[in-house]
């Protein structure tokens, strides 16, 4: 019971999630997680690759490094070759490799959009939508119908928590989270009344365009128009 009680934490993201695909998994009573997901849906890339990491106290560190979709965890190799956790995190400034740039709000935020005045971001993880407990004949009972909690870090023990065996039934939802954030790197979470408070200045120009256009805040092609339109009315325009 210790065992699942550490997975509940460690797999939950936050309270107000409602972006999510429709990806459902279910893990047994008696499985572990990976005989259920495959590495390429734990794992953000398909190998620890190098990155760079830029610290506000302007240290900077470079391992070889992969996104945990599972614990919502930057994982590094260490000196003696074992998976870590990345810890201190509210000291990241960014990290960066060839082909992506990751913020840390309270969670890792991969950057999709940045045309200085405004950013969009995304975070993918999983979490735990239900815990089931087997009932009478032998059929599972929804026993808690699961929030999500706050981040939860365990540095060494992180890559080995995937292999706790699970004594209830898990089902486990895979989320996609948008944010938006400043030229200062100051992230919200992707919604109507957030963006109209993160450029309070445009705020008509910007209801106006959502009177005028079907946002959602859950799709990104809608995202990135609405980025698009707000970084054009921040632009300074040219003298005639």
């Amino acid at each position: 019971m210790k065992a699942l009680l550490l997975l509940f934490f460690i797999l939950v993201g936050y309270t107000d999630l409602s972006a999510q695909d429709s990806t459902l998994i279910t893990v047994k009573t008696g499985e572990k997680i990976t005989d259920v997901l495959k590495s390429s849906d734990i794992y953000y890339y398909p190998r620890f690759i190098y990155s760079k990491i830029l610290f506000k106290d302007g240290t900077v560190a470079d391992p070889y490094m992969n996104y945990n979709r599972l614990y919502d965890q930057m994982l590094f190799i260490g000196e003696k070759g074992d998976t870590l956790a990345l810890t201190d995190e509210k000291n990241i400034e960014f990290i960066v490799n060839d082909w992506d740039i990751f913020y840390y709000n309270g969670g890792y935020l991969r950057l999709i959009v940045d045309d200085t005045v405004i950013k969009l971001a995304e975070k993918q993880v999983w979490v735990v939508a239900d815990i089931r407990k087997m009932g009478t004949h032998n059929r599972p009972t929804t026993t808690v119908a699961i929030t999500s909690l706050s981040h939860f870090s365990n540095g060494r023990d992180a890559a080995k928590s995937k292999e706790l065996i699970m004594n209830e039934e898990l089902v486990l939802r895979r989320e996609t989270e948008y944010y938006f954030g400043d030229k200062y790197n100051h992230f919200v979470r992707a919604s109507k009344k957030r963006v109209l408070r993160l450029f309070s200045k445009e705020q008509r120009s910007i209801e106006n365009y959502l009177d005028e256009n079907k946002v959602s805040f859950d799709k990104k092609d809608d995202l990135e128009k609405l980025c698009q339109f707000v970084s054009q009315l921040q632009t300074p325009k040219k003298k005639n």
